[in-house]
C-alpha cells in the first residue's frame, strides 16, 4: 500500500500489488484467484487473511475473520488441546 496525494492535498491510500479491476469489498479487502484454484483475500496492507476454495467462501470467511479482530478476537483467547495422553493404557 503506499500513500498518494492529489492535487487538493488529499491523501488516498493505493494498493502496490491490487489490479485495477479487482473487486474490492466492504472498503478493506479484495479477492483473487491463485494458480491452484483456491481463492485468498488480501487487505489493505497487502496481508493475506482466508484461503477457500470458492471466492463467496472467501469473502464470508474474511468477513467473519475481519470482524472476529474487529470485536477483540485473537489468539490469547484459543484453547489448545495436548494431543498426547497421559498414564498408562
Amino acid at each position: 500500500m503506499k500513500k498518494v496525494q492529489t492535487e487538493d492535498g488529499v491523501t488516498h491510500l493505493q494498493w502496490v500489488t491490487k489490479p485495477e479491476d479487482a473487486v474490492v469489498y466492504d472498503e478493506c479487502f479484495w479477492v483473487r484467484q491463485q494458480r491452484c484454484g483456491t481463492y485468498v483475500s488480501v487487505g489493505i496492507d497487502d496481508r493475506e487473511f482466508v484461503t477457500a476454495q470458492t471466492e463467496e467462501g472467501c469473502v464470508s470467511g474474511t468477513r467473519f475473520y475481519l470482524k472476529g479482530k474487529q470485536d477483540g478476537w485473537d489468539d490469547t483467547s484459543v484453547v489448545r488441546h495436548s494431543g498426547t495422553v497421559g498414564g498408562k493404557l
